[in-house]
């Protein structure tokens, strides 16, 4: 039986900045070879007999996903970042339909990834995610980073908190400090040294003057006036004495990945 599917699309720079309407032929260029690659991934469910709907990162819900036995994030890095915040435990095949992106986190020959999938010819990986709660309340799963930065989540200004990590309580002022899991750490090239998706602690380092370490657990206690932490790309009010806290979660997130990709 093949599997119902749920195609998350990038929106393409002319779509999201310029509502498809640009003089610059790069752009529209782009914008057309993405949406070939998005129609040519249809068109290869659909002949394998399969189901599909395709939807922008908007329309994203917990909700929509759980509906679904696979979700494609058809696009660049950043389409994988945010289909993944909605994804609890359905599995995920990212393709890189966006000439554009890097597409680190993404699987670079999309036709012989879907192909394969299609065909069970494929493995599931579990990259490790953080579970980040503020006060106590539950905010959301990162797959990349959770960053805690002074007002604005400018580094030039002083962010103040406490920090317990690793059986350590210490207390620092500095610009702001980035923990990242080990899908993250692939994108700090300058601050991390890379190390294995599934790994089970997260690394931090801090911005001027520079610390770092690493932990299964970490609690930070805001001391500054008005302090900003970020999952990934979304940020969020960090107020004096509020407490933040990045739990190993019990949801990784389930990546699939091809023969031809392994």
């Amino acid at each position: 039986m093949k599997p119902k599917i749920l195609i998350v699309r990038k929106m393409s720079a002319l779509e999201f900045y310029y509502n498809g309407n640009h003089k610059s032929r790069q752009i529209i260029e782009s914008h057309e070879n993405h949406n070939q690659s998005v129609e040519k991934t249809e068109e290869l469910i659909k002949k394998a007999g399969g189901e599909y709907r395709t939807i922008t990162r908007r329309e994203l819900s917990e909700e929509l996903v759980n509906e679904y036995d696979a979700v494609i994030s058809a696009g660049g890095d950043g389409t994988v970042i945010a289909t993944a915040a909605f994804n609890k435990n359905i599995p995920q095949l990212n393709l890189k339909t966006d000439s554009k992106s890097v597409g680190a986190l993404c699987q670079k020959d999309t036709e012989n990834a879907l192909k394969n999938f299609l065909n069970s010819n494929y493995k599931i990986e579990e990259w490790t995610r953080q579970d980040v709660y503020h006060d106590g309340k539950f905010i959301g799963r990162a797959l990349n980073e959770t960053a805690v930065g002074g007002e604005g989540m400018k580094f030039t200004k002083m962010a103040r908190y406490n920090i317990m990590y690793d059986e350590k309580i210490e207390y620092h002022e500095n610009s702001g400090l980035v923990i990242v899991t080990g899908t993250g750490s692939t994108g700090w090239h300058s601050d991390f040294t890379p190390y294995p998706r599934n790994s089970k602690i997260f690394k931090f380092t801090t911005a001027r003057p520079i610390k770092s370490g690493e932990g299964e657990y970490f609690r930070i206690e805001s001391k500054g006036h008005e302090g900003k932490f970020a999952l990934d790309t979304i940020e969020y009010d960090f107020p004096r004495d509020s407490i933040l806290e990045i739990r190993l979660s019990e949801y990784p997130l389930r990546v699939i990945q091809t023969e031809n990709d392994r």
